[in-house]
Parts: C-alpha cells; sequence; structure tokens
C-alpha cells in the first residue's frame, strides 16, 4: 500500500523529481552494491526523501549504471525528473550522459540535469591538501594507529588518560580512506587527550620503539593551528549532507566562502604548500560559473537574501 501510494505521487507529472545515487563495493562480500533516493516536495511544501532503489550491479561501467537508473526511473514511472546529482567520477558523468539521451521529456535537453555533489568537492578538495605529509600530523596518526591496533593499548591508554587526569570524554579515532573528514575526528580527539600520551610512553616501552618518538607539545600546536584550517571544511561538509531542509540556495555562498578561506591561507607558512593543490582541485568544478549547474543560481536568485545583487558578487569574483 505505502509503495502504491509512493507511486501515484512520483508518477505525477507535476512532481518534480531530483535524484542522488552512489554506488560501492562492499568490502566483505566483494558485490557492487547501488542505491538511489528520491528527493521532491509535496503540495504542502514539505521535502521528502525515499530510498526507490537498492541493488546489487554488475560493475561500475558507465553503461551498467545508467542502464541499472533507467530501470529505476520506468518502475516508478517518474515522468519528471530535474536533476540528478552523482559523486565527480569519470563514469557517473558518462552514465549521466546515457541517461539523458534516453529520458524523455527532460528539461532544456538536460542542459542541467547533472548536479555534481558539493560534499565529495569538498571531501576532493581537502584531500589534495593533505597528501602533502605533514611531519607532526604524520607522527601523531602513526601513535593512533598505533594505540588503536589492539585491547590492551587501548585499555592501557585510557588508563593513563586516568593517570594524566583527562578530562575529556572522548577517545581516539581511527581514519577511514574515503573521508577526510576522519582525519580531522582523530586530530581533534587526539588533542582532546594531548597530555595521555606522555603517560601512556612510561607505562608501554615499546610505543617510543615502534612510533619513533612521542607526540610533543610542538606537535601539537602545529595540530591545533591544522584544526582550525580544517575545520572550516568539516562545517561545510555537514551543512551541505544535511537532507531535512533545503539547502541548495547557499550554494553559491559556500562555494565562495571556501575560496576566501583558501585565499586567506595561501601565504600562510604553515599552509602555502597545501593550499595552491587544493586551490586547483576547486578551480577544477567551481572556478569558472560555466562548469557549474544553472540550477545553482536560480536558486539564488530566488533566495530572498541574496536575489540579483547577490549575483553580481558572484560572477565578478567568478569572472
Amino acid at each position: 500500500m505505502e509503495r502504491q501510494k509512493l507511486y501515484k505521487h512520483l508518477s505525477n507529472p507535476k512532481t518534480a523529481i531530483h535524484l542522488t545515487t552512489d554506488t560501492w563495493t562492499s568490502s566483505c562480500q566483494k558485490i557492487n552494491y547501488m542505491v538511489v533516493t528520491a528527493h521532491f516536495i509535496t503540495e504542502d511544501f514539505v521535502m521528502h526523501k525515499r530510498v526507490v532503489n537498492f541493488r546489487e550491479v554488475d560493475t561500475h561501467k558507465a553503461e551498467d549504471m545508467a542502464r541499472e537508473l533507467l530501470i529505476c526511473i520506468n518502475e516508478w514511472g517518474m515522468k519528471n525528473v530535474m536533476t540528478m546529482t552523482v559523486d565527480n567520477a569519470k563514469t557517473n558523468d558518462a552514465a549521466i550522459n546515457i541517461i539523458v539521451k534516453e529520458l524523455p521529456g527532460i528539461y532544456e535537453n538536460g542542459k542541467h540535469f547533472h548536479i555534481r555533489c558539493m560534499a565529495h568537492i569538498i571531501n576532493l578538495v581537502v584531500k589534495m591538501g593533505l597528501k602533502h605529509e605533514v611531519y607532526h600530523v604524520k607522527n601523531l596518526q602513526d601513535a593512533v594507529k598505533y594505540i588503536r591496533a589492539s585491547p590492551q593499548r587501548i585499555k592501557t591508554f585510557k588508563q593513563a588518560m586516568k593517570d594524566a587526569a583527562v578530562e575529556s570524554q572522548r577517545f581516539l579515532c581511527g581514519e577511514t580512506p574515503t573521508r577526510w573528514n576522519s582525519t580531522f575526528e582523530l586530530l581533534r580527539s587526539a588533542y582532546d587527550v594531548k597530555d595521555a600520551f606522555l603517560e601512556y610512553s612510561h607505562q608501554d616501552p615499546m610505543f617510543h620503539k615502534t612510533v619513533g618518538r612521542v607526540p610533543s607539545h610542538s606537535d601539537f600546536e602545529m595540530i591545533k593551528k591544522m584544526m582550525e584550517f580544517l575545520e572550516k571544511f568539516k562545517k561545510k561538509t555537514e551543512k551541505v549532507s544535511c537532507s531535512t531542509k533545503p539547502i541548495f540556495h547557499t550554494y553559491t555562498r559556500e562555494i565562495l566562502d571556501i575560496e576566501q578561506h583558501l585565499r586567506k591561507h595561501e601565504t600562510n607558512p604553515n599552509f602555502m604548500f597545501m593550499v595552491p593543490d587544493m586551490k586547483d582541485k576547486y578551480d577544477k568544478y567551481w572556478g569558472d560559473y560555466d562548469t557549474i549547474s544553472d540550477y545553482v543560481f536560480f536558486a539564488t536568485l530566488l533566495d530572498p537574501q541574496c536575489k540579483s545583487k547577490f549575483m553580481k558578487v558572484v560572477f565578478t569574483q567568478m569572472l
């Protein structure tokens, strides 16, 4: 019954539907999966999102992905798919091109159909900077990795936190290779319990021999500066990942704020080795207004806080 109600709504030509999709490979099963989520607004102006497809796919090739997406669209009888948001992979670009050719009644022949995932672009920008190895950060990462490698070491470190009178309730976070913000969480959690590292080194004689050196005061001074630099990107990621309220009208403001943040730090001795590569990655997706979907600008024009006056600022800065 719920599926029939949803089908009736999604198949209504008056319902503008925006799709987001992602594919990944299960690390334990070694199976490719695809998920498709439909986002739409009802007549009473309430935002909704529904997972309309979750299935196994043969490969990550563009043809296979496009076929599964078109099957999903047809199964739900969608007549008015306005946009599709995907990560910035070449296979996704190719899949979108196939869908645009096959999808009937698409607005302006799909000129604005492809929306690039803002959170993913931020991820790419930051990872481009983090690929440069920072001595102090690398030392702390090695220390955290060593401590989290066994239950006994974790237990010993918790005791070291008590002995060092650490008041923080946090514990050391691990890193996820595909998510840059896990690096930020590692730095923040380690900084909050920084006094416990020296105490731990007294209780574990292998710590110094394996890691090389105990994270020191100078390390944490640099860690604090790095956290302050990365916090802007973390807040942006959290904001644009929200799915309970509209945020598309803030798109231009957010990307210009990121550019200003990069420009501010490009002469900072602590970050000038990172920022140029981050700026290059930023420019690849947001440096030229021609590479941004016009829907982004339409949404800004419709925002009462922005309208055309703000758009003049946007285009002036981009040009």
